[in-house]
């Protein structure tokens, strides 16, 4: 799908870079920025600015940068489209139909699978608020379940028909085939449709945007051999091992305390939200997946899981902390009291009973401790070496190296077992485990000369793939300055060959480009899809760095210097070239080494003598020490 340019610009200017960021990052506004702790890497001194004014951020501490667009790609792992798409819907802006590039349809169809689901949410909440939905409302005040939760979390009610629903979304111009994508209705076999959901109690499942991929469908009676739940198949729109019960409501919580609440069931996360538990999701219809973590590592650090009291909830809260350890979170537990749930627990006793044992669950290697010996796991020698051995398993899967000291002086004195025995058998299950694969790359050099070798050979140095210091100045100027890139391209008839860098010449082309086809080509070129995102976070550092005197020197009665543009372009264009000449240089200076013929030495002696001769000359320019430029010895030809 190709969106049209006037709509990216028109979400990217309608999207508060503060109020998404805000979502998942809990920020303090400071002066003309905001700052708060990096969703990108762990800290624990914020480093993670967002201005407003500009509509980027950056962070002092990993680099990354952005606006608001790559925020969403980067954070919430979505192509440019899907970003610029989810932006649109929550700024209610509509993205025409017509300029969707969808040759094979699925596009087309996962949105009408979409909207027949948002379509039937709203029917099922109608039915609920009807005579019909009395059985419904029944079950929803016996749990407790106000009319603002119910609201919040799209609660509905099925009607016991076989084909109201069918026919309302058919009323409404769906055709079978949406219904069926949508997994709201089955096919027999005899080809005839009829409504998968009849009679229930309907809890509308949300991805973390917000949006209605499926159901979960409680029964009301107790009819035999109807299962208790009934639940959207996977579909175009719904994959159950990557969605959570709850996320799209509580991962601004989660962001602000940096832990999520996992527990069981749809309403063990609707009671806790009642009650006050706002960071709490659920996987639900599934067993806990790496995905449904992968989703929460967006948002927190820390899971607390509090699953049900019984066998089968312990066994859940076991496979929580073994993927839980490999997904790099600290993980906590709550063991309930015997015969309890969430849901109950809060409903019986308090939310305060509740409080108390999140905030003092124990780690995972306390829990699971009690629970071996609970089991009676501990009596036995071989039994304990066994339970010591599984321990040992989930913290060599930790991705955090460091964490295994820790964990393992722990878990030793946990047993009582000396910590270099256990150190040990930790690095033999290490050693056991496939070694973990990185994506390096391996730059090799260019040949600089032809085979030949010949006087008249080509010197041709592969421009490095990172933007120079001068480069950077350049692009300042281009982007930051009023008239900058004008005075650059009139007054130093800069080009893009100007630039050494590959990333430098494609940047200052896109800059071009976006200049001729846009009126506001800054932002333009900041979400150019030309550009990769090393070079887009670039840009954002390079215009973050940007700042202006204080306004507030006027009452001080203190004149600010007016900027010398000519000053910082002269010298940001004599440093590339004779880094240019440096590099050069380097490259000659290693084919002599290799040249037998005397003659083609004299030839390149001759030619290296006049580049270093120009490049002193260049050098001579600066008022400042030669030493200042240091940093092109630092960047070597690829």
């Amino acid at each position: 799908m190709r969106i049209p340019e006037h709509i990216i610009d028109q979400v990217r200017s309608q999207a508060d870079i503060v109020d998404v960021i805000g979502e998942h990052v809990k920020l303090k506004r400071t002066n003309k920025n905001y700052l708060g702790l990096c969703p990108f890497h762990n800290e624990k001194t914020p480093s993670f600015n967002v201005n407003p004014e500009r509509g980027i951020y950056k962070c002092f501490g990993c680099g990354k940068a952005g606006n608001v667009i790559t925020f969403v790609e980067e954070h919430m792992h979505m192509g440019f489209v899907d970003a610029v798409k989810h932006l649109a819907r929550r700024s209610g802006i509509e993205i025409p139909e017509e300029q969707r590039d969808d040759p094979t349809g699925e596009l087309a169809r996962k949105d009408a699978a979409l909207r027949a689901l948002r379509e039937a949410t709203d029917f099922y909440r109608s039915i609920l608020n009807s005579s019909d939905g009395a059985p419904a409302r029944a079950f929803y005040t016996k749990r407790g379940f106000g009319e603002e939760i119910s609201e919040a979390f799209k609660l509905g009610a099925a009607p016991a028909s076989w084909d109201a629903g069918m026919k309302h979304l058919l009323e409404r111009g769906f055709a079978i085939e949406h219904l069926v994508d949508a997994g709201l209705v089955i096919t027999r076999e005899d080809g005839k449709t009829y409504d998968r959901f009849r009679g229930r109690a309907m809890f509308a499942i949300c991805d973390d945007a917000g949006r209605v991929v499926g159901f979960s469908a409680r029964t009301l009676t107790d009819e035999p051999g109807q299962p208790k739940y009934v639940n959207s198949p996977q579909s175009i729109v719904f994959d159950k091992s990557r969605v959570l019960y709850g996320l799209d409501r509580a991962k601004r919580s989660i962001t602000e305390h940096r832990t999520a609440v996992l527990v069981e069931g749809q309403a063990d996360v609707i009671s806790l939200h009642q009650a006050g538990f706002t960071a709490t999701v659920a996987s639900s219809g599934t067993a806990l997946t790496q995905d449904q973590l992968r989703l929460i590592k967006r948002y927190a650090d820390t899971v607390v899981l509090v699953f049900d009291s019984d066998e089968a909830g312990q066994k859940a809260i076991t496979r929580g902390i073994e993927l839980g350890l490999a997904g790099g979170f600290d993980v906590k537990c709550v063991l309930l009291p015997p015969g309890t749930d969430p849901d109950s627990l809060v409903r019986e006793r308090g939310a305060d009973a509740l409080r108390s044992l999140i905030d003092g669950a124990p780690s995972w290697l306390v829990y699971q401790t009690d629970r071996f010996q609970r089991m009676g796991l501990l009596d036995d020698p071989v039994q304990q070496a066994k339970a010591v051995r599984t321990m040992l398993e989930w913290i060599a899967s930790v991705p955090e190296t460091l964490r295994h000291q820790f964990l393992v002086r722990d878990l030793a004195e946990r047993f009582r077992l000396d910590e270099r025995l256990l150190a040990s058998e930790l690095s033999q299950i290490t050693n056991r485990r496939p070694a973990q694969r990185y994506d390096q790359r391996q730059d090799t050099k260019q040949q600089a000369i032809t085979q030949s070798g010949g006087p008249d050979a080509k010197i041709a140095p592969r421009p490095v793939a990172v933007l120079l210091p001068p480069e950077r100045e350049l692009i300042r100027v281009a982007m930051t300055l009023d008239d900058g890139l004008s005075f650059l391209l009139n007054g130093f008839h800069v080009t893009e060959k100007t630039f050494w860098s590959e990333s430098g010449q494609r940047i200052f082309r896109r800059i071009l480009v976006a200049e001729v086809e846009h009126g506001e080509w800054v932002q333009q070129v900041l979400n150019d899809e030309e550009l990769t995102t090393d070079e887009r976070r670039e840009l954002a550092d390079i215009l973050f760095a940007v700042s202006s005197p204080s306004d507030a020197w006027g009452r001080f009665n203190v004149d600010v210097p007016t900027y010398d543009i000519a000053r910082p372009v002269r010298d940001a264009l004599l440093n590339i070239e004779i880094h240019r000449l440096h590099q050069r240089i380097d490259i000659m200076t290693q084919t002599i080494e290799t040249t037998i013929d005397v003659d083609e030495r004299k030839r390149f002696m001759y030619q290296i003598t006049a580049m270093i001769k120009r490049r002193e000359d260049l050098r001579r320019c600066f008022d400042t020490d030669p030493k200042d430029l240091s940093w092109q010895h630092d960047v070597s030809v690829s």
